[in-house]
């Protein structure tokens, strides 16, 4: 019995084996070159497919909350500086104050320039902005809320206790009128706050209209006020004296409150990043190969690669002669 070989079956065959045996050495280089299966989820099972998604988009979130948080950061730094520098400002006031009790015609041209000096530093420091928000100012991001201190009236006019309560605005605010003094801008109260977790809000923004600053602020122009009236001198820097200590005693536990902010803030960042971590672990446990075992069959199927391409040339070259 005659059998009949057609060198164009072992060809295909040959063939099928060369396209085969090219898209294995494909994915194996690119599993070399990435350290993983694939990067195409439909190579993966059903349950791993989910599994990979779900690990990341709960980076993504995690990553994007780590990212607000650096954005306070910036926040709650410069909400430090202004803090400090108003306290300091406090503290030298009083210092001042103490030691000048009586009018002394001599020495109140220098302490009323320092007191000029001191109210601009607090509206400086009140009006400080980061990016284009001011971070005072509640929820009027765009509205530098504190005026010129200066030019309010000397001496001040408003009545005892000299503050406002929520949601009216003191007269050095931006939204002040005249007209209307007990207009609610409760805008000009309302602190800062941004989800920093999935279940976690954090308040941590400070208004320019907080007592304390309304104290210490009402203090320094009483402290002005007493500089240029020697009948009540006295008087007035008594007013003066009571209003900056109990101002700044409310000042410096809006700063404490801001440390423990900063503390949480930091808290949260680390948490997010050791999740982070564990997620692109497991990530990893479902992803990643052992490029040793790649690179050896690598080796073998180029080796399998070259002897098919030896193979199909020799094919070519055959005729019916060499299977009769």
């Amino acid at each position: 019995m005659t059998n009949i070989y057609s060198t164009l079956g072992v060809q295909i065959i040959n063939s099928l084996n060369l396209t085969n045996s090219q898209a294995t050495l494909q994915q194996l280089t690119e599993q070399l070159s990435t350290g993983k299966k694939s990067l195409n989820l439909s190579d993966y099972t059903t349950t791993d497919a989910k599994r990979l998604l779900t690990f990341n988009e709960s980076i993504n979130q995690r990553t994007g909350f780590i990212a607000v948080a650096n954005t306070l950061d910036t926040r709650i730094q410069t909400y430090d500086r202004s803090l400090t520098g108003i306290e300091k400002i406090g503290s030298l006031s009083t210092s001042l104050i103490g030691g000048a009790p009586v009018y002394n015609p001599e020495q109140v041209s220098s302490q009323a320039e320092t007191f000029k000096g001191y109210l601009d530093q607090v509206a400086y420091y009140l009006n400080q902005r980061v990016g284009e928000r001011y971070i005072f100012s509640g929820e009027r991001f765009g509205t530098q809320p504190v005026t010129d201190l200066k030019a309010l009236p000397v001496p001040p006019t408003e009545t005892a206790p000299y503050t406002v309560a929520a949601n009216a605005v003191p007269t050095y605010d931006a939204d002040y009128d005249s007209a209307a003094p007990t207009t609610a801008v409760s805008a000009a109260w309302t602190r800062d706050s941004v989800a920093v977790d999935v279940t976690t809000k954090l308040t941590y923004g400070i208004t320019s209209t907080q007592t304390g600053f309304q104290q210490l602020i009402m203090g320094l122009r009483f402290a002005y006020a007493a500089t240029q009236d020697a009948t009540n001198y006295q008087t007035y820097m008594g007013n003066a004296a009571d209003l900056i200590s109990t101002g700044l005693t409310a000042i410096r536990g809006y700063h404490t409150d801001l440390s423990a902010n900063q503390t949480n803030l930091s808290d949260v960042k680390d948490s997010h990043k050791l999740l982070i971590a564990d997620l692109k672990s497991s990530m990893s446990s479902i992803q990643n190969v052992d490029v040793n075992e790649v690179a050896t069959k690598i080796t073998f199927y180029q080796a399998q690669l070259e002897a098919a391409y030896a193979a199909t040339g020799r094919i070519t070259k055959l005729s019916i002669l060499n299977w009769i």
